[in-house]
């Protein structure tokens, strides 16, 4: 690992929602994945926000909503552009009946197919706004959706996973390589010990590969403030592609996104 990389922890992600349309997202997680609010409160995300929605769901998933006059340099998101190679999934005793229940609704589903770690997989799109997630099958999980890993999808598997090493600071679990995966593992936020664990998967030929900021963000947390700033200016010198810092920059929280070789974007985070 890099000396310059600062040791960083999975955070949770971040969901970018329309101003609008945060009520009804917040309705449509509690109806269909059980989840409950956290935590719901007015907060801007940037001080150049006119307004700020946050609320915090299960498993670390933040719905964050704002409004501004310009701009920001890194709170946004993308939308009626490319899909991100990044899927955030989660993990369903009864994978069948949550397909069937979707497609019962209305809600944008793929097939039922296979993925990584030899399991049943299907991507469907969440809320009207058509945010996508991945649900797994899991027959361990007792009830609801538990979390799982991320995937996410790269062009050359053997150099992304040096990619990952080198500026996250990752480690590698597993060589799935013959199969087209390779796992890797990142530190929790908030609890010592733990990992967070993320699957590279090899993309088809015909994929898209470029920057894409999707709607679903995964969140990296620096725990000092001053490594944060460090580590942004060590990305820029050393040619790694990153967003300007956004949020509060004197006091507070502070964000800025990077992006892997194949545009897949990270955010980064400090307080």
């Amino acid at each position: 690992m890099n000396m310059n990389v600062p040791k960083l922890y999975f955070d949770g992600q971040m969901v970018d929602v329309l101003w609008d349309n945060h009520e009804e997202a917040i309705r449509w997680y509690e109806t269909y994945m059980g989840w409950e609010v956290q935590q719901k409160e007015s907060w801007k995300p940037d001080p150049r926000c006119t307004h700020g929605k946050m609320t915090r769901m299960n498993a670390g998933t933040w719905l964050i909503s704002s409004l501004s006059n310009e701009r920001l340099p890194h709170h946004y998101a993308e939308r009626g552009t490319v899909e991100s190679n990044i899927r955030l999934c989660w993990r369903v005793a009864d994978l069948q009946q949550f397909h069937n229940r979707c497609q019962s609704d209305g809600v944008r589903v793929t097939e039922l197919y296979r993925g990584p770690g030899e399991t049943d997989y299907f991507d469907f799109w969440a809320t009207g706004e058509g945010i996508r997630f991945t649900a797994q099958e899991d027959k361990r999980i007792q009830e609801g959706f538990a979390p799982s890993w991320l995937r996410i999808g790269v062009s050359d598997l053997g150099k992304s996973v040096q990619w990952y090493r080198n500026w996250l600071g990752m480690d590698l679990e597993n060589d799935w390589s013959k199969d087209g995966y390779a796992l890797m593992s990142l530190g929790l936020n908030r609890r010592p010990g733990d990992k967070s664990l993320w699957v590279l998967e090899q993309l088809p030929e015909n994929a898209y590969t470029g920057k894409a900021d999707g709607q679903v963000q995964p969140v990296c947390w620096v725990a000092e403030r001053s490594d944060f700033f460090n580590y942004q200016t060590f990305l820029l010198d050393s040619g790694v592609e990153t967003s300007d810092i956004g949020g509060y920059v004197t006091r507070g929280m502070v964000s800025f996104h990077l992006y892997d070789p194949d545009g897949n974007r990270l955010n980064i985070s400090s307080m």
